[in-house]
């Protein structure tokens, strides 16, 4: 395997999905590459840190009533295997109808073309899914200094905004993890937060990125695309920066939250965006001043 090779099937690596010949191959490859052990090194690091942040949180233990109604369904599940085989035909008959359904359903959703917006929520849900829930991520995430440096200066206030702790009308939202990553061909500023014992994602596509839908970066805080598996975006679209919420919460809560976590960072970007204007309005001023100058030295 080459270094593009083994970054790509990192993380399967260090979930232990691959089969043998190919962790063979990922080891192989380790023992002579220390750019690629480096990286691996840094996802198992992350991945533990935001495996224990998640652990240590009260409100994502799993509740005593789930865990009895979970072994009631085990038992009933064991029970009822016999009765397996008189039913498969019939399951088999509900199988192909479900089928049917879906490339029913495929069909008619090729027919139309996604919005802009529809493509940004699935990116989000997808960076959402992948890297705050599953930790399954291609590239390996870029710390927000060096991304502000090296992608969007706007990542710069993700460093601070929104604060470790965030109080709500609904609770206090607790910062987990801030970083930069991608997902697909977008680029996002990451923050993974934990409010109400749910994983939330506030996302900031790179300058370019975000489809705009408002100029307006004080714009109300609305819901964009379809849920995904009960995921859901909201937005606040600014002129050049949308800032995103993803997470399971219901569409009032994430709402509200929006309100008080992207709302702020909005506004931030906005003015960040008018002190970056006036900064290069100087700049392209300079060179004519400096050629009065010159003209007016040789009079």
């Amino acid at each position: 395997m080459n270094c593009r090779e083994v970054r790509e099937v990192a993380d399967s690596f260090l979930r232990d999905e691959l089969l043998t010949e190919a962790s063979h191959e990922v080891l192989e490859h380790l023992k002579t590459c220390a750019s690629c052990r480096t990286e691996i090194d840094a996802r198992r690091a992350l991945r533990r840190s935001l495996q224990s942040a998640f652990d240590r949180a009260p409100d994502l233990q799993p509740r005593p009533e789930f865990l009895d109604q979970l072994r009631a369904d085990l038992r009933g599940a064991a029970r009822g295997h016999r009765s397996w085989t008189f039913s498969h035909r019939w399951l088999a008959v509900a199988a192909g109808v479900v089928l049917a359904a879906g490339l029913t359903a495929a069909v008619l959703t090729k027919r139309g073309t996604p919005s802009p917006s529809d493509v940004l929520a699935q990116d989000a849900v997808g960076d959402h899914r992948n890297c705050a829930l599953k930790f399954r991520l291609v590239r390996m995430p870029v710390p927000l200094e060096e991304a502000a440096q090296r992608f969007d200066r706007a990542f710069q206030l993700l460093i601070s905004t929104p604060p470790d702790s965030v109080t709500t009308s609904g609770g206090v939202a607790r910062v987990v993890e801030r970083h930069s990553c991608a997902y697909g061909t977008r680029r996002f500023g990451h923050v993974v937060l934990n409010y109400q014992g749910h994983v939330v994602s506030l996302l900031v596509p790179a300058s370019g990125e975000s489809d705009p839908i408002s100029d307006t970066a004080s714009a109300a805080p609305h819901l964009i695309g379809r849920s995904t598996n009960g995921l859901s975006v909201v937005s606040v679209n600014g002129s050049r920066h949308a800032v995103l919420l993803v997470s399971d919460l219901g569409k009032a809560e994430l709402e509200q939250l929006s309100q008080v976590v992207s709302l702020p960072l909005a506004q931030r970007l906005a003015t960040r965006l008018i002190a970056d204007r006036e900064t290069m309005a100087s700049l392209s001023i300079l060179p004519v001043l400096n050629r009065q100058v010159v003209v007016g030295q040789a009079r």
